[in-house]
């Protein structure tokens, strides 16, 4: 659990500031569908200073069912439309509901069918066989009965449409729920669960939510942006607090430099401390003070997700430190063989290049990349008379070298871990032939996985522009020269037409991790 939970110790400090209230701004619309004038102008008139929620109401106005198609059309977001059956025709009412509904795909609008002749409509059969929300007489229509109708119409539309918000969000969590422990998708689950909370709370500010490592620890002070509504969201690109409006910023260094949750005038600011260390802060641009039930699902969200991030990092930790381990071990091989400097780095990121140009997906690229470095881990077997010798290998020599690829294989293949799994089939083909003329099992063409093909080409045209014990390092010419001349020979004619035909980019790897390198 957190360290320092937000209100139970430490209680918010409250500011003061401009609480002159601001002109109620509108809400909410509604329809008024009626072909006589005079109803226009009464509704209109004794509704005139009506207001829910605080907020105004704006009036549209249609005198035809076909007028109101037109209006529907144009405005998004009608909350009730009151509407009279007879009008151009004696269903033009009913028709008009049942386009709404059925063609227009509008369920959240709150449909009132008023008439002045219920003779024409019975009561019963309209409402058994139309999707309306109620059915009323003009002339039961008193001004107190016409507000009383507006209350509940527009009550009912404000709960369906904060459950349909709920809804979206809720699939919004999901879905990047399921996401989350892929790379870069921690903003996502973050931000579509701030969204979700302030829709459940009817919060319309804009928040942003940072993680920042305890300033204790040795390596200094880090911060990220996880999440992000509204005007902020264009702060989540760079995921850097320090491209946040300085305002914000004030805001967050007072929270860390108190370690509390505090309200001032430019909004609300909560901070919590993970027992792992981390500093989370929460900014909401809101210009009220927050009830004890908004202050706790909000604590709850700063909690869980800095909880969940935190996860996450132990997570790559995890395999960072695997991703080190199979260099150090390529490495290590490698100075046994006196064939010092970066090349399992450079094998790496060269096969990370080619599989992706040939079209591999990214889970297939980063898995050749992470298990490339160990394509000669058989090597540990090889005596050190055969590796460091000068000149070229008798028959005898040369077999017992060959096995190399078979030792590597036995190593890695007693682990089930995915990159191990991916070094061992290269380790035992990186060493085939696309003709066939390779070791240890002759496997020729596409039978060959396409990992060790892709690392024999990577492999060797590092060796060839590398020192080694019995030669001196190839220029890029004679490189190209005999890559071209191993084509369907040596190696598989796809690869080698994508190296040749991107050469320039694969030699920068070798100016950019020259031998020597680490």
């Amino acid at each position: 659990m957190a360290a320092n939970p937000l209100f139970a110790k430490k209680k918010p400090v409250v500011e003061s500031g401009d609480n002159n209230e601001k002109e109620a701004e509108v809400g909410f619309k509604v329809l008024i569908v009626d072909d006589e004038t005079e109803v226009h102008r009464v509704t209109d008139l004794t509704l005139k200073r009506f207001k829910f929620d605080g907020k105004k109401i704006e009036f549209l106005h249609a005198y035809s069912a076909q007028e109101a198609m037109e209006v529907f059309k144009r405005e998004k977001d009608i909350s009730l439309a009151l509407v009279d059956v007879v009008m151009e025709t004696d269903h033009a009412g009913l028709d008009l509901v049942h386009w709404v509904r059925k063609d227009h795909k509008d369920h959240l609008c709150r449909l009132i069918l008023r008439t002045g002749q219920p003779g024409q409509a019975p009561e019963h059969e309209v409402i058994e066989k139309y999707d309306i929300n109620d059915y009323k007489e003009k002339t039961e229509l008193t001004s107190q009965k016409l507000k009383t109708l507006m209350y509940s119409g527009l009550r009912s539309y404000r709960d369906i449409s904060t459950i349909e918000l709920h809804r979206k969000g809720l699939r919004q969590v999901i879905e990047s729920t399921g996401n989350m422990l892929k790379s870069n998708s921690m903003t996502a689950f973050a931000t579509a669960v701030l969204k979700e909370i302030m829709n459940i709370l009817q919060l319309e500010s804009t928040a942003v939510y940072c993680s920042t490592f305890s300033r204790k620890s040795e390596q200094g002070s880090t911060s990220r942006v996880l999440a992000a509504t509204g005007e902020l969201v264009k702060n989540m690109e760079s995921a850097d607090i320090d491209q946040l409006p300085e305002s914000v910023k004030k805001q967050f260094d007072r929270a860390l430099a108190e370690q509390c949750s505090f309200y001032s005038p430019e909004g609300y600011v909560f901070y919590t401390q993970t027992d792992g260390g981390h500093e989370n802060l929460l900014y909401i641009d809101i210009k009220n003070d927050l009830t004890p039930s908004q202050r706790e699902l909000l604590e709850i969200y700063c909690i869980n997700v800095a909880l969940a991030y935190e996860n996450l990092l132990m997570s790559e930790e995890v395999l960072d430190t695997q991703r080190e381990l199979v260099y150090l071990l390529g490495d290590a091989v490698e100075m046994r063989s006196k064939e010092t400097g970066a090349h399992v780095k450079r094998v790496s990121l060269i096969s990370y290049m080619l599989a992706q140009k040939y079209g591999l997906s990214e889970q297939e690229c980063l898995m050749i990349k992470k298990g490339s470095p160990l394509h000669d881990l058989g090597k540990v077997a090889i005596p050190d008379s055969i590796l460091h010798k000068p000149a070229k290998l008798d028959k005898d020599e040369w077999d017992k070298m060959k096995t190399h690829a078979m030792v590597g294989y036995d190593i890695l293949k007693k682990s089930q871990k995915p990159i191990l799994v991916a070094a061992a089939e290269i380790s035992l083909t990186h060493h085939e032939k696309w003709d066939g003329s390779g070791y240890p099992r002759g496997l020729k063409g596409d039978d060959i996985p396409i990992s060790g093909r892709i690392t024999a080409v990577a492999d060797v045209f590092d060796a060839l522009g590398s020192k080694r014990a019995y030669k001196d390092p190839w220029d890029s010419s004679k490189i190209k020269a005999i890559l071209e001349e191993e084509r369907g020979r040596h190696f598989d004619p796809a690869l080698i037409d994508i190296m040749i035909e991107s050469f320039d980019e694969f030699l920068s790897i070798r100016e950019q991790f020259p031998d020597g390198d680490a």
